[in-house]
């Protein structure tokens, strides 16, 4: 009896050379990304911010130049403007909100928008032009200068130092830091825009601690 004709067979010797091919390209690859993977740094961000008791000292940052923020006289003079605005709308709500929006009120360095007491907080504003401490050398400052004299007089167990940073300002700020490490006094640290606000509580509260 005669066999049927299956046909001419098929050659696969070609497309298995190229499988071989592609799994040793991929056995590669996947020893190239286990080399490079093991040879990465990772970094573990450590949290900047804790809760602390402490007494914050606000200093400020900008132009590379360092702002004493007094927020204590700060927020007093804040609430004596609210009182005296509060008597002259006579106890309507809707007219004190209005004399709020339009108040300010001013430090050597710094305008306070009252408009955020609507919110329960205010914000301060760079005064433009105002110049502030030039820390020239870590080596040479000493106890009389500027901020020598702030930092011999923080109370250790209760105060902390606050740096408010612009991002203009990062030189001063490591400058300052670094001799507040030196003297022992803990310090946090808060990133802000050059133009952002710095705003606070109606309680003057904002520090946390680094």
């Amino acid at each position: 009896m005669a066999k049927k004709d299956r046909g001419a067979s098929i050659n696969l010797d070609s497309f298995l050379d190229i499988m071989t091919c592609m799994l040793g390209i991929l056995i590669l690859m996947i020893l190239m990304t286990g080399i490079d993977a093991s040879q990465i740094k990772v970094l573990v961000p450590t949290p900047m911010e804790q809760p602390t008791d402490k007494r914050p000292i606000f200093i400020e940052c900008r132009n590379n130049e360092l702002f004493l923020v007094p927020i204590e006289d700060i927020t007093r003079m804040v609430y004596d403007e609210m009182g005296a605005l509060a008597e002259k709308a006579k106890g309507d709500q809707a007219a004190f909100a209005e004399l709020l929006e339009k108040a300010m009120v001013k430090t050597d360095s710094h305008q306070v928008d009252l408009a955020f007491a609507l919110i329960s907080q205010f914000a301060l504003q760079s005064l433009p032009g105002v110049s502030g401490y030039r820390l020239e050398s870590v080596t040479r400052e000493t106890a009389q200068d500027w901020y020598g004299k702030i930092l011999s007089g923080v109370k250790k167990d209760e105060e902390i130092i606050t740096f408010l940073v612009r991002d203009d300002s990062y030189v001063v700020f490591k400058k300052a830091r670094a001799l507040a490490w030196l003297a022992n006094v803990q310090v946090s640290c808060e990133l802000l825009d050059v133009n952002e606000p710095i705003k606070f509580g109606l309680g003057g509260t904002r520090s946390m601690a680094q």
